[in-house]
């Protein structure tokens, strides 16, 4: 009896278990099956996106067939498309746009560039260029832009008719950049306010000096005006006024005095020799 009661105790056992796994399925089943779903759905989209990308790399539908850009002027299109290595029939898809946008930077005139893929053959390249304001001495004859930054050594084939900057160290502006460049702006800004002035009163400006005492201007014609620190437009304004007097008398200067810190309202002339002469007379 004692062994029938084991054999029996067993059984119900054994039922007791097969019961509770049976519950476990049906408690869990679901969410089993749930995780099983996502996980197959995750591969097959992995797979997909796989062949996908294989097969636009691969495709004749995304080759470069057009290249066009935006902004040129003295950077030109085949120099841009030699230095970035573009050429048809380049897959878009395999195109490394941050590279592309490096190597077009290398080109002196290039201030910054933006590569756009356009699917599926075309590349549009928007580019902006440094603006030429001023020449500069820096032991070698450099181009500066508006914001008064040498960006490159002049060539010949530049072409540029612009007024040069001078009274600059190299060593100084290698030792201290920021405060030269500063400077550098100082002239460019005097420079422009200088060429707004009315047309047919005042001679085209050759050169902007930069001294210890201020700035300086040079005129095509050899004029020399000392403006000094500050106040450039008052200077400029009391400049044209003497200009206007001295023609009105035959006369021109050789040098204009606006410089003046004790009085700056002051303003001196040395009259030109030569107009003198022809005047028969002189201006104190």
């Amino acid at each position: 009896m004692a062994f029938g009661k084991s054999k029996n105790r067993r059984r119900q056992d054994t039922a007791h278990q097969k019961e509770a796994v049976k519950g476990a399925v049906r408690a869990h089943g679901p969410s089993v099956g749930k995780g099983l779903l996502a996980a197959g759905l995750t591969a097959a989209l992995v797979w997909g996106g796989v062949e996908l990308r294989t097969w636009a790399l691969a495709s004749p539908r995304f080759q470069l067939r057009e290249v066009s850009f935006t902004g040129l002027s003295h950077a030109s299109r085949a120099e841009l498309v030699r230095l970035s290595g573009l050429a048809s029939g380049q897959n878009l898809f395999s195109l490394d746009v941050a590279l592309l946008e490096r190597t077009m930077l290398q080109h002196p005139w290039v201030r910054s560039v933006e590569v756009t893929r356009h699917f599926p053959t075309a590349v549009s390249v928007q580019v902006v260029e440094h603006a030429p304001s001023a020449l500069v001495v820096l032991g070698d004859l450099y181009v500066l832009d508006e914001e008064g930054e040498p960006f490159k050594r002049v060539t010949p084939g530049d072409g540029l008719d612009l007024p040069l900057v001078t009274g600059v160290e190299r060593e100084k502006y290698m030792a201290e950049p920021d405060a030269v460049r500063e400077r550098m702006r100082e002239a460019l800004a005097v420079s422009r306010a200088y060429a707004a002035l009315k047309p047919g009163r005042h001679e085209r400006l050759s050169e902007v000096r930069l001294e210890e005492t201020g700035l300086s201007l040079v005129t095509m014609a050899g004029q020399v005006v000392r403006l000094g620190e500050g106040e450039t437009e008052a200077k400029l304004s009391r400049l044209e006024r003497v200009r206007r007097e001295l023609s009105a008398r035959g006369l021109a200067a050789e040098v204009i005095h606006l410089d003046n810190r004790a009085r700056p309202g002051w303003v001196a002339v040395k009259i030109s020799s030569s107009a003198s002469e022809r005047s028969g007379g002189s201006v104190q």
